[in-house]
This record gives C-alpha cells, structure tokens and sequence, in this order.
C-alpha cells in the first residue's frame, strides 16, 4: 500500500531538516568560527541600496554598513520603522530613509527618480526583500503578492538603475536567496502562482531559484562594466518573517537559529571582499556552496534565459 500523502510530506520534512540543520542553524555559523573573524573594511564614501531594510536581515545588513562608513537608501513601506532605523544607526555612515512599497511594481519603477536616489549612484545593491505567504494575496496591479515582491520587483528594480547608469563600475549586485530553494528546480510555472493552485512554500522557493538564476543573467549581461553580482544564503535567521510564517519551524529551532546580524555577516563579507564570481553556486557563510543539495533541480523545467522574458513580458503588460 503506498504511503499516505500525510506521512510522504512529513519524512520530507525531516529529512530536510535534519539534514541542513547542523549547518544552516547558529551551529554551523558557531562551528565555522565566523564570530571570531569580524568582517574588518571601511565603507567610508560607498552608497548602498538595500530593499527590506526596516527589519531582519535588511536592517541588519544596514546597520552593519552604516557602522563602517556607508550611506545606505533604505527602502521600505513601513514609515515608523524607517524613522527607527535611522535613529537606531550608528555612525561614521547615515541611513537615508526611502518609503516604497514594494509589491506595487508602478512604485518600484519610480524608485530611480525619486528626489533621494536620483543623483545617486551606487556602489552595493542588496536585493533583501522578501514574503512567503501562507494564503495567496493578489496586489491592485494583479500580481500574487510574494512574486510582485520577491522577484520581478527586484527585477525591474536593478534594470532601471543599471539603465540610468546609477550602478558604479565595480559595483556589487547581491541577491539574498534561500535554502527553501534547495526543493524546486527553475521553473517560470511556479512564480506567479494563480489563486486555485496557490501554494506559499513552493511559491517562495520558486521566487529564491529565480533570484539564482538573475545574479547569473546579469553576471554575463553586464560583465563589461566590471558589475559582480551574488546570490547569498543567509542561514536560518530568526527573523520576523520566520516568526509569522514558519511559527512551527520556529517553535523547534528557536534555540539555534542565527540572529539578524549572523544572518548578514556574508553579505557584509562580499561586499567587502568582493571575490571572484561562481556560476551555479550560492556564496553561504563566507563561501561558495552547491545550488543543487537534490539531483532534479539540475535539470530545470524553464531556462534562464525564459525566467527573463517572463519577467519583463509582465513589466511591459503592466507598462511601468
């Protein structure tokens, strides 16, 4: 007799998490030895961009440049959290506080000439905002939510700045992804997912795969300009987001998990360092590390190349 879905579901479950636990947890960050190995650079004159950066792993990511010396636009939607976060940083660098709300793409697209951003040209772009929705939320503009957020805002986002010529040369582009990416092969079918057929989980994975497959794209569109681009798996961080939509998840690990700021410290670290790129790989605790923990996802329903036109098929039906 083959075995209920209901038990199928859960061995995945375990299986996963034991597995990436003693790794992607506070113990592997600890058993590294990276909280003996501060990431040391002057950031002094850089402009950085960071979306999401109210909370989590944006706003420790924000702190942590600003700590060194970056000016960093801190786009995010909540105006409260904004005005905290600039209050909460601590110099030699400053926080310019940038109210957008990201799932509206008719306000991304504005982001470039905005009076704050419009002279600006940046040298690190951390592409951090991200949802995982437990019930599928459609924006005015028609998009499922998480997908509006998670990726063809980041998408319209970076081609804009790099039209307007507002990525230095040299710059960095960073994409924060995901282990939940791990499950899912590339595949354009999962992005923007339609309500009768919604699922959170393989939405978000989905969305982190995409954000893989565009540090690829833009790593050979734009390797003229001397642009290097990541993708960066933060570990398992107890973030707000983790809190609301992974409570369970939560409730096991909460010992173990990475605060905001060891979440962060890779990001930091590439932007400091800014090594060599990798193809096909994710930059995780410093290093680089296979994208592909299953052997399906090597063979991908969609191309890289399909991830692109879908996106920007949609940016122009929505014409902003």
């Amino acid at each position: 007799m083959a075995e209920p879905p209901f038990w199928q579901a859960l061995m995945k479950s375990v299986n996963f998490y034991a597995r990436f636990a003693p790794s992607f947890t506070r113990v592997g960050y600890v058993a590294r030895g990276l909280p003996f190995k501060p990431v040391k650079a002057d950031y002094s004159g850089q402009k950085w961009l960071v979306t999401g950066a109210t909370g989590g792993l944006g706003k420790a990511t924000a702190l942590r440049a600003t700590a060194k010396g970056a000016t960093v636009y801190a786009i995010g939607r909540n105006v409260k959290a904004l005005g905290e976060l600039v209050r909460e940083a601590r110099g030699p660098g400053s926080i310019v506080a940038v109210t957008c709300d990201l799932s509206s793409m008719a306000a991304v697209a504005g982001l470039s000439n905005r009076p704050e951003i419009a002279a600006v040209k940046f040298d690190v772009l951390v592409n951090n905002v991200g949802l995982l929705m437990r019930h599928f939320e459609a924006t005015p503009e028609g998009l499922e939510t998480s997908y509006a957020t998670n990726l063809l805002g980041h998408w319209i986002l970076t081609e804009d700045l790099h039209k307007a010529g507002k990525l230095k040369p040299g710059a960095n582009i960073i994409n924060v992804v995901s282990g939940g990416l791990y499950n899912l092969g590339l595949n354009k079918k999962l992005l923007n997912i339609p309500e009768a057929h919604f699922n959170g989980f393989a939405a978000y994975a989905a969305h982190k795969r995409a954000q893989l497959a565009l540090a690829e794209h833009w790593r050979t569109a734009w390797a003229a300009d001397g642009i290097r681009t990541y993708a960066v798996h933060p570990g398992w961080a107890d973030t707000a987001g983790v809190k609301t939509s992974l409570p369970k998840f939560r409730k096991v690990l909460a010992p173990i998990l990475r605060n905001d700021h060891e979440g962060a410290d890779t990001i930091d670290w590439l932007a400091a360092t800014r090594p060599p790129e990798v193809v096909d790989e994710i930059w995780f605790d410093r290093k680089p590390r296979t994208a592909h923990a299953y052997p399906h996802t090597r063979n991908p329903r969609t191309s890289i190349a399909e991830v692109v036109a879908f996106l920007d098929a949609d940016r122009k039906r929505l014409a902003v």
